[in-house]
């Protein structure tokens, strides 16, 4: 279950990325807290600069704890993201547009909390001195 709503959350934040008018509702369900927020950002950050992403990143998440016994129930993700393929677009044209300065592999640590009966995203930590 705690796979299933990190790469639920993954694939709402790259859809939501790839729309110069995004959906938020599916990040809304899958994160909250400081991931939400962060994530709230990035998608502004794009729509004032009229870019969109396209293509899709590559995750390799694992899960590295889970404690049903905290209240409310936690559990820990560490991945290895690979945005190779996913690139900054012109929101009308598509045509890319990538920074100067592009990291394109990273590790990430992650925080879900248990909502009731779902996990959620609630904090998403780039560690950007480590590789993977």
């Amino acid at each position: 279950m705690v796979l299933t709503a990190y790469r639920t959350w993954w694939d709402a934040r790259t859809t939501a990325f790839g729309q110069p008018e995004a959906d938020v509702l599916p990040l809304r369900l899958y994160s909250s807290g400081k991931a939400l927020s962060d994530t709230m950002v990035t998608l502004t950050e794009l729509t004032e600069a009229k870019k969109v992403m396209v293509g899709a990143p590559r995750n390799s998440p694992l899960v590295t704890a889970v404690d049903l016994d905290a209240k409310p129930p936690t559990a820990t993700v560490e991945d290895c993201i690979d945005v190779t393929d996913w690139h900054q677009a012109d929101a009308r044209t598509r045509a890319t547009a990538e920074p100067t300065a592009r990291l394109t592999r990273y590790t990430a640590k992650v925080t879900l909390r248990k909502n009731e009966s779902r996990w959620q995203i609630v904090e998403f930590t780039r560690e950007v001195g480590r590789t993977c």
